[in-house]
């Protein structure tokens, strides 16, 4: 049975919370005054601390605290207490004066200033709301990292199937084609270090970026010799790489895009641009190609929406990833943090 039992959400928990301040605030004041002000009254009381609470943690903090504009925030906090309070008591005394009152009451200054006095009490409630809130969206943060990152070590298990028995067999068509077909095991050599690289190197945190471009210059390798025209590639890399890393297959999305989206194989001027710098502790790769007029409506691919999806997940706000088209050319500018 407990199993069973849904799991509340965040939101459903805070409803059950206010129903229960609700019917215990009923209660209290069933001890003074009729049901009728019961229910009335303790509405009241509680639509306005919701007003405080909701009020401070979901928009003033995040709005002018976070951003550093504390004087803004203060006004604004003493002017929401004084709008709750004003709401709180000018309602409770209208309801006093319609329904119960033989000799109806006036509102006073001093009627809000002493509700504001008895609501600070529920305003520093709504900072510890806030703290408490942030923190439950934190964790559930990590907890969907942590989920998309299994999803991503089962998926490239399920991509590492029976590697040995693979290179084994591209060993054996590599040694034939030797004797057969020299441009064929120059293409075998490269796909059996492309797989290498999903077997040994995809898996890793970090490897060198050496690796990364040797396996993406066997990837348009390969790319090209399916190609009727030739391709212009030109790739520009800073001098000694090997001491750079960074966490693998983030760049290669970007080239993928260019034979799957940027190349017209009726056109013998395709061309790959990539450059790699290195300024500031910044890695930035650029990748241009020449833009193809597609005919009709392609449907768009999802290979740069789950590389903007990683990045999130292993840099946070701390990678951008910009994407600019002209006339001419579709240009990819990745920059990360080393």
């Amino acid at each position: 049975m407990i199993n069973s039992v849904k799991k509340l959400n965040l939101r459903q928990i805070q409803w059950v919370i206010w129903i229960l301040l609700l019917g215990v605030n009923i209660l209290t004041m069933l001890h003074f005054d009729t049901l009728g002000q019961s229910l009335g009254y303790s509405f009241v009381i509680i639509t306005s601390y919701m007003m405080i609470i909701y009020g401070n943690a979901s928009y003033l903090i995040p709005t002018f605290y976070q951003k550093g504009r504390v004087l803004i925030y203060v006004v604004s906090s003493i002017v929401l207490l004084f709008i709750a309070a004003w709401y709180r008591a000018g309602t409770t005394m209208w309801i006093y004066n319609t329904f119960y009152a033989i000799k109806p009451e006036v509102l006073t200054t001093a009627t809000v200033i002493r509700t504001v006095a008895s609501s600070l009490l529920i305003y520093f409630t709504s900072i510890l709301f806030y703290i408490c809130i942030h923190y439950f969206r934190l964790r559930e943060q990590q907890e969907a990292m942590q989920r998309r990152q299994v999803e991503s070590e089962l998926n490239l298990l399920k991509s590492q199937v029976q590697p040995h028995f693979l290179f084994n067999t591209l060993n054996n068509i590599y040694f034939y084609a030797q004797r057969e077909s020299p441009q064929t095991a120059v293409l075998l050599e490269k796909l059996s270090s492309i797989i290498r690289y999903f077997v040994d190197e995809a898996p890793k945190d970090k490897i060198a970026l050496s690796t990364e471009m040797q396996f993406i210059q066997n990837y348009i390798d390969l790319e090209k010799a399916r190609m009727r025209y030739p391709l212009q590639v030109t790739i520009e890399v800073p001098q000694h790489i090997e001491t750079v890393q960074l966490s693998p297959m983030l760049i290669i999305p970007l080239v993928e895009n260019v034979f799957k989206h940027g190349i017209d194989k009726r056109r013998e001027d395709n061309f790959i641009f990539i450059q790699i710098s290195i300024t500031n502790q910044q890695l930035q790769v650029t990748v241009r190609n020449r833009l193809v007029q597609a005919e009709g409506e392609k449907k768009k691919g999802t290979g740069l929406a789950n590389l903007r999806n990683r990045l999130q997940l292993l840099y946070g706000e701390k990678y951008s990833l910009a994407i600019t088209t002209t006339t001419e050319f579709y240009t990819s500018v990745l920059s990360l943090p080393l």
